[in-house]
C-alpha cells in the first residue's frame, strides 16, 4: 500500500513539476524573455532573524533549501546540549566548528554575550560554506575565520557526495547527490599551519569523524585543549571514544537519538 502512494505521489511530481521545468528550460532555450524570470528570482532571498536563547540572528534561506528552513526552525530544541556547552565557555577562547553548516553553533557563539574571542568554522558543503559567509557578513561578525576545506586524518585526495537541495528533477533520485573531488588535511596540520590553537572542538560531520579525530593526535596532548563534542555513529563510536579516553579525556555527557534506522550520538569529552 505504501508503495503504491510513494507511485501515485512521484506521478504526481512528474506531472506538476515535470511540465513546470519543461516549459522553463523551452523558455530559456527559445526566447529571450526567459531572462525576466531570472531577473525576478535573482531578488528573491528570504532572511529570517530568529532568536537562540534570547540573541537575534539572521539566517538567509534560499527557497529550495528545505533542511536550512527546518533546522532553523528547530534551532534550539536539536541539539540543546551543544548549545549548553557553548554557554560554558570562558570569555576569549578559541573555539574550531567542524562541520559548521550554514552556522548553527557558529553563528550562536559568535553573536552570545562574553562569547568566543575567536571561531575557526569549516565545512565542504558549497552551498552550506556560501550559506554560512552570507549569514557572517549579514549579522556583521568579525572573529569568524571560515574555512572551505576538507579534514581528515592527513592531507590527501578524497572524494565528497554534495546533495543537490532540489527535490524533483527528471531523470534524477528525489534526493540527489552529486560527486565532487577535493583535497584534506588533518587539524595537526592545519594547526600548525594557521598557529591558531583551540580552547574547544566540535566535529559534526556525518561519517567522517573517525578520520578526523585520527588526525588531531597532537592537538589533544596541548593541555589548552579543554572539550571536544563529537557525534559519533553505531561504528565510530567505540574507537573515538578509546581515542579520548587514552588522551585523557572523559565522557562528561552523552545522548543518543535515532534516525533512518541508525543510532547516532552526541558525546561530549573533558579532560581529565
Amino acid at each position: 500500500m505504501m508503495g503504491n502512494n510513494r507511485r501515485s505521489h512521484r506521478t504526481f511530481e512528474d506531472i506538476i513539476f515535470g511540465t513546470i521545468n519543461t516549459i522553463l528550460s523551452k523558455l530559456v532555450e527559445k526566447t529571450n524573455f526567459s531572462k525576466r524570470i531570472f531577473d525576478f528570482y535573482g531578488r528573491i532571498l528570504p532572511i529570517p532573524q530568529t532568536i537562540v536563547r534570547g540573541i537575534p540572528i539572521k539566517v538567509i534561506i534560499p527557497l529550495n533549501q528545505v533542511g536550512v528552513y527546518n533546522t532553523m526552525k528547530s534551532w534550539e530544541e536539536r541539539e540543546p546540549e551543544v548549545l549548553d556547552w557553548i554557554d560554558s565557555f570562558e570569555k576569549g577562547c578559541t573555539f574550531f566548528d567542524i562541520g559548521a553548516s550554514f552556522g548553527t553553533e557558529t553563528l550562536y557563539a559568535a553573536l552570545k554575550k562574553d562569547g568566543p574571542g575567536k571561531i575557526v568554522s569549516f565545512d565542504l558543503s558549497l552551498e552550506s560554506s556560501f550559506n554560512l559567509a552570507y549569514n557572517i557578513s549579514l549579522n556583521n561578525i568579525n572573529n569568524v575565520d571560515q574555512y572551505f576545506i576538507a579534514l581528515s586524518n592527513r592531507s590527501k585526495l578524497i572524494s565528497f557526495l554534495e546533495p543537490t537541495q532540489y527535490h524533483y528533477i527528471k531523470g534524477r533520485d528525489k534526493y540527489d547527490y552529486l560527486s565532487l573531488n577535493t583535497i584534506s588535511m588533518s587539524i595537526d596540520k592545519f594547526i600548525n599551519m594557521s598557529l591558531l590553537s583551540p580552547d574547544y572542538i566540535k566535529i559534526d560531520v556525518d561519517g567522517p569523524e573517525q578520520n578526523i579525530v585520527s588526525g588531531m593526535s597532537a592537538t589533544v596532548k596541548n593541555k589548552r585543549l579543554k572539550s571536544v563534542v563529537v557525534e559519533v555513529s553505531d561504528k565510530s563510536e567505540l574507537p573515538i571514544t578509546k581515542f579520548f579516553e587514552e588522551a585523557g579525556f572523559k565522557i562528561k555527557f552523552e545522548r543518543a537519538w535515532g534516525e533512518e534506522g541508525k543510532i547516532f550520538k552526541n558525546i561530549i569529552f573533558t579532560r581529565k
